[in-house]
């Protein structure tokens, strides 16, 4: 058989399978790394001893080029010419999208599948460049976002009337592969902007999605929220994603746990001990802050987060983790308060002993003072301070409310 036949026979097999509405072999073959694109090229070398027949000039339908454009960047990809191999991926792509309005439900799945490729073959053509990208926006994998944004697009504004044939149950699956493509080039505004353009869309609710497509889209929308300091609405989603990760999924659970557990500890939750023997990594970050915080070691707290703040930084989860110190701050009060016999009139003099003994040492009455307002306006003490007389008057009833109640909603 030679090699024009052999290409012949893939074009036909790919037309058929279109014709047939086979999502699932579809999205198999169309991989650039499948097993039969990898038989396809073996039988076209065997034969001809070369790949020339891909690029003969030859008018073809569409679908037929795309089949070819296929075959073009899976050959390239396997000499490890990337940035050629991308080339014809992109064309391969755009010649999808062209045919994509077409296609009800079952050809997302190859969208899938291609949109993964494009992405991959983009960071591999970007690396394979002689010297640095000077210019963010020629590099390939801007390039490439764009152009699976719109495939994103074409599955969320779908007007099939059909919702069981609707390329709107793509969407989410879309949107989880473009929220690593954008995080990846730490365009976070065009993460919220997707997340604002599904939010205002006509789209069936996010839990009659596949339960893999919730998990990924509430984590980064989770991570999102606690990027923007909103703590409450990134519990909420980053719980649902761990309570619904696969068990398995040992990695998953720790990049969740890695933005969750600060929250918790601001909420007073510190990580069990069975928890940071199952996750080391959580451990090493949080394990020690957390044992600070709950007794009260002051001093141990700031010298552990100054130790850690780079690493805290460089995960993005810094300033989350230093609002821990208002926790280590309550909890030292505490231990005041009980050494003080649970007194309801405390001097300031005590508590500043009490900073002393926890390793803060050059602290004056006046600082004392301001962290003790601070105290009793954030709810982690109940009562008031007599300023002229010195002293802190506490509430007789719980003056050291648990500190998850200020984070439940009235």
């Amino acid at each position: 058989m030679s090699g024009v036949q052999r290409l012949d026979m893939a074009i036909y097999k790919f037309r058929m399978l279109k014709k047939a509405k086979n999502a699932e072999e579809l999205a198999q073959v169309i991989s650039i790394n499948s097993i039969y694109t990898t038989k396809v090229l073996d039988d076209i070398w065997q034969s001809d001893g070369c790949w020339s027949v891909l690029y003969e000039e030859k008018k073809r339908p569409l679908w037929d080029m795309m089949t070819i454009q296929h075959l073009q960047a899976a050959a390239a990809y396997r000499h490890g010419d990337f940035t050629v191999a991308y080339k014809h991926k992109l064309d391969m792509y755009n010649s999808f999208l062209r045919e994509f309005p077409n296609m009800s439900r079952w050809g997302v799945f190859a969208l899938f599948v291609i949109s993964n490729d494009l992405s991959d073959a983009a960071q591999h053509a970007d690396k394979q460049q002689p010297s640095p990208i000077a210019d963010p926006h020629a590099r390939k994998i801007e390039e490439a976002t764009r152009t699976i944004n719109q495939g994103f697009s074409l599955c969320m504004t779908d007007r099939e009337p059909l919702l069981s044939k609707s390329r709107k149950w793509g969407t989410y699956h879309m949107a989880n592969i473009l929220f690593k493509l954008y995080l990846r080039l730490k365009a976070y505004n065009l993460c919220n902007s997707m997340i604002r353009a599904i939010k205002t869309s006509e789209l069936p609710s996010l839990e009659r999605f596949p339960m893999g497509n919730q998990v990924t889209f509430r984590f980064h929308r989770g991570m999102l929220a606690f990027r923007g300091e909103k703590y409450s609405l990134a519990k909420d989603d980053l719980l649902f994603a761990l309570e619904h990760c696969h068990r398995d999924a040992f990695r998953n659970k720790i990049r969740i746990l890695v933005h969750l557990t600060p929250i918790m500890m601001m909420e007073g939750l510190m990580p069990k001990s069975r928890l940071l023997r199952r996750y080391p990594p959580i451990k090493s970050l949080y394990g020690e802050l957390a044992k600070a915080a709950k007794s009260g070691n002051l001093g141990q707290f700031d010298s552990l987060l100054r130790e850690k703040e780079q690493q805290l930084a460089a995960i993005g989860t810094y300033t989350a983790t230093e609002q821990l110190r208002k926790v280590a701050v309550r909890q030292l009060l505490y231990k005041v308060y009980l050494v003080e016999n649970k007194a309801s009139r405390i001097p300031f003099s005590q508590f500043q002993a009490g900073f002393a003994a926890a390793g803060i040492l050059q602290i004056e009455l006046a600082e004392v003072e301001c962290i003790l307002a601070d105290m009793v306006f954030g709810g982690y003490i109940k009562g008031y301070l007599a300023h002229d007389h010195g002293i802190a008057v506490l509430s007789k009833q719980t003056p050291f409310p648990p500190i998850r109640s200020l984070y439940m909603s009235p």
